[in-house]
């Protein structure tokens, strides 16, 4: 009983600039039309050497960064990785990111399984 619409859908992903061997952030937002959770587990790159997962988090009004393990994606709901908040990190990026370029990501999830996109940089 899978209609089309019952399915995991990344919408708006970008990639903010970044230069050569520095680190930046790519954003989406993943919208789990699905009745089961779904988790984030992995995100790979051809852009960058190293990329992780991460979360912003308040601590004694200082904010922070840490790396996570894994996002969960509640059923029926809609999550939103941008600045500010949760993200995943591009790091040792392998070249200059200017505007209106565009590079692969995989995103693995463990129900909705491998997702493959074409992203674009963008400033916001």
């Amino acid at each position: 009983n899978n209609n089309p619409g019952d399915e995991l859908k990344i919408k708006e992903p970008w990639i903010r600039p970044g230069a050569k061997g520095m680190a930046t952030a790519f954003y989406f937002i993943v919208e789990n039309n699905t009745d089961k959770a779904d988790t984030l587990y992995q995100v790979k790159s051809e852009l960058a050497g190293k990329v992780e997962i991460h979360e912003t988090y308040m601590k004694e009004d200082m904010m922070g960064m840490r790396e996570v393990e894994f996002i969960v994606i509640p059923a029926k709901s809609t999550f939103h990785f941008k600045p500010g908040a949760h993200h995943i990190m591009l790091m040792k990026l392998k070249s200059d990111l200017k505007t209106d370029d565009e590079g692969k990501i995989l995103l693995y999830f463990k129900n909705a399984g491998e997702m493959k996109l074409n992203v674009k940089v963008k400033t916001n």
